[in-house]
């Protein structure tokens, strides 16, 4: 009896510890934020959320909010005074022109 037990004992935690192994692997899987696909990731000591588009949500002061890498000044201007209606994002646009 207490080898059958062992036995039941040894399979159950085999049958646990396969249920487990997918969400120990799924460091490289997408995450969703807010809608948008992509990844957490950890830039010297502060989280980021980096969608497929290339922005970021991330911490500025106090508050958060997304980043698009998008120029200040007259480097962004360009982009900022695009053709109505054209919505690509900045690092589409930036590719484009």
């Amino acid at each position: 009896m207490k080898k059958k037990m062992g036995t039941l004992t040894t399979a159950f935690v085999l049958m646990c510890s396969f249920a487990l192994a997918p969400s120990l692997v799924r460091a490289d899987q997408d995450d969703w934020y807010q809608g948008r696909q992509g990844q957490w990731v950890q830039n010297k000591k502060a989280w980021q959320f980096r969608d497929h588009d290339g922005n970021i949500y991330r911490q500025h002061n106090k508050s958060w909010g997304w980043y698009n890498g998008r120029q200040h000044g007259a480097e962004g201007e360009a982009y900022h005074n695009r053709a109505p209606g054209d919505n690509q994002t900045y690092n589409q646009y930036q590719n484009t022109h």
